[in-house]
């Protein structure tokens, strides 16, 4: 298969660490393993491989688990569609067929197996140092993300590794002509006599074998084994793998009869050494009571505290850097952010921005007009305040979040400021969209390890807001909504409509409407919406209650000194007596700070 750019992009961006090889061995640079090979290192390499395990000399690997199929006439070949789907190589056989060779997947480093598992026909790759997957003599299957195997999946797919295994021994003896029902009917009694497999994966098994043979009539083979499972019920004997081996003209002590023996259940001894589950950590209520959890404390209340998870969403340029950026710096220098005071009796947190879409130069002038802004109001700590973008990562790209080793660069620089400070960072991630790499927003499948690693965060104490995008109509995030299960607060950016957006030129303005869509803690008073102006030029931030025309124009009449008496008018389009005791109960009512203008921290009656 031809290596291209595109090609080599994709395959890093899916976390896959890449080396030029030739023949079947990796090269080395400067005499040292390395993964820091160029784009057109790699372009002009004889082969690419991809590390699969987790280090090598100093090289961290993609945590890749792949199946190489034995290529001596293709023959485990025939079975692997017994295999989950999954990145795919193959090689052309004597016909010109491509036949499959490898199959990768990812796992995770906590669950690889901890011996080498190797047969003479299936060979599990786990300690090598690489799989070629580009290059000379290989041809692209499916080229899809490495599909991430749970440890369910995994123990199901190193079973179907020593099922597969089996299947070749047996296609090697299985009769070319005649005894072939007999030969079925002893294999389905074998398989429910001597395994404890499911019903349906041995119907697969026999419907593979088929396959492979030529066999036209599956129906009648696959129905052996419901025969067998019903004799063997009703206490009848049936053939094992003896029958089996007889009728095949095979020793017990063959290939074949070794590889069945590992299908069978695991001896009593081999289950003792397993490792078996200590338990849950449980607390009695007096101890449980008595345990001194760290207090939630808030940076600025209600939107952010310590143990915070969280999320902004909003149609592609709305505001979400704009505002997170903001909330972001404000927080680590202890500034006011229009009516959320910063806590007075804590020190400010520091934060750690991960930027994942924006250019540095975009994200470095905006940062700058921050400082700059507010340069005069106190002495910062620019310390607090720690970025990461895209063009300072190794070849400009980020490890994604979606596999192990990008979410442990996060973490890992996270505990890295907490050493250096004393005092957990927040953690803004913008966005999620960009810094997951290639996955599925709307199967809640791929949202699992992120948001399970986003609760592990906040179970050590860190802070964590993550920035998505909405969907079309702009009225919640995309995805499955698994993303929005285990957060504690849930903000909703947007343009306001034109009948609420408030009279600010469009040229010198932004406008940005707020709203809680989540809040865990009981915040009587929080949740309306609001509208927040940011002057370009001087980068303040002002907010603003939702109000349509007439309400803003009675608010006017109001803030120009007119008494409710003045501005009743039943002859005028919603100046009607209800209308305006509406509106001034709207106005002096609330109670979440919106019937005030804010104006960085600095608050005044709006009438």
């Amino acid at each position: 298969m031809s290596i291209t750019i595109d090609n080599i992009k994709t395959w890093r961006d899916w976390g896959m660490v890449l080396t030029p090889a030739k023949d079947k061995k990796p090269l080395n640079k400067n005499k040292e393993w390395s993964a820091d090979w160029s784009e057109n290192d790699l372009l002009n390499a004889e082969r690419i491989a991809v590390f699969h395990q987790p280090e090598k000399r100093g090289v961290t690997g993609s945590n890749i688990l792949t199946i190489d199929f034995d290529c001596d006439k293709f023959i485990a070949s025939a079975f692997s569609s017994m295999f989950p789907g999954s990145f795919c190589m193959g090689k052309k056989d004597k016909a010109g067929a491509i036949r499959t060779t490898h199959i990768e997947y990812e796992i995770d480093p906590a669950d690889r197996p901890k011996r080498k598992i190797q047969y003479e026909g299936v060979i599990e790759v786990l300690t090598s140092t690489c799989s070629i997957i580009a290059g000379k003599d290989r041809h692209l299957i499916s080229n899809v993300k490495p599909l991430r195997l749970s440890k369910t999946q995994l123990e199901s797919v190193l079973q179907t590794v020593k099922v597969v295994n089996f299947l070749r021994e047996l296609f090697i003896k299985f009769p070319e002509k005649g005894n072939r029902d007999e030969v079925y009917l002893r294999l389905a009694g074998a398989l429910t006599k001597d395994t404890d497999l499911s019903t349906e994966l041995k119907e697969r098994m026999i419907d593979s074998m088929c396959y492979a043979t030529g066999d036209l009539e599956i129906n009648k083979r696959i129905k052996k084994v419901a025969y067998q499972e019903k004799q063997l019920a009703a206490g009848q004997e049936i053939a094992g793998i003896k029958s089996l081996c007889e009728i095949l003209n095979v020793k017990n002590t063959s290939p074949l009869a070794k590889a069945f023996d590992e299908l069978k259940p695991e001896s009593e001894e081999e289950e003792e050494e397993r490792p078996k589950p200590q338990g849950l950590n449980t607390l009695t209520l007096n101890e449980f009571i008595d345990r001194n959890y760290p207090p939630i404390t808030y940076y600025m209340y209600p939107i952010i505290s310590n143990e915070c998870l969280g999320m902004i969403f909003a149609l592609p340029g709305k505001g979400k850097t704009l505002f997170a950026l903001e909330l972001a710096w404000r927080c680590s220098q202890g500034l006011d952010f229009m009516d959320w005071k910063f806590n007075d009796m804590i020190k400010p947190p520091p934060v750690l921005y991960v930027e994942g879409e924006m250019s540095a130069k975009q994200v470095q002038d905006r940062v700058m007009a921050m400082v700059d802004r507010d340069r005069e109001i106190k002495d910062f700590d620019y310390n607090n305040f720690n970025i990461a973008v895209l063009k300072e990562q190794p070849n400009e790209n980020y490890q994604k979040l979606q596999t192990p080793e990008g979410r442990l660069n996060v973490q890992n620089s996270a505990d890295e400021i907490y050493k250096k400070t004393g005092k957990k960072p927040i953690i803004f991630l913008d966005n999620v969209r960009f810094l997951m790499g290639n996955f599925n927003e709307k199967e809640g499948q791929d949202w699992i390890d992120f948001v399970l690693w986003l609760a592990t965060l906040r179970a050590k104490g860190y802070s964590t807001y993550f920035l998505h995008h909405a969907v079309n109509t702009g009225e919640k995030a995309s995805g499955s909504g698994y993303q929005d299960s285990n957060l504690d607060v849930n903000i909703k950016l947007s343009e306001p409509d034109e009948n609420s957006a408030t009279d600010h030129s469009s040229d010198h303005y932004t406008q940005i409407q707020f709203e809680f869509k989540k809040m865990r803690e009981n915040v009587v008073g929080h949740m309306k919406p609001f509208i927040m102006v940011v002057d370009r030029n001087n980068g303040s931030w002002s907010k603003f209650p939702v109000l349509n025309k007439t309400e803003r124009k009675i608010k006017s009449l109001l803030d120009s000194g007119k008494s409710a008496k003045d501005i009743i008018n039943p002859e005028k389009e919603g100046m009607s007596k209800a209308n305006v005791h509406k509106t001034i109960n709207k106005l002096k009512g609330e109670k979440d700070g919106v019937d005030k203008q804010t104006i960085d921290g600095k608050t005044k009656e709006i009438f």
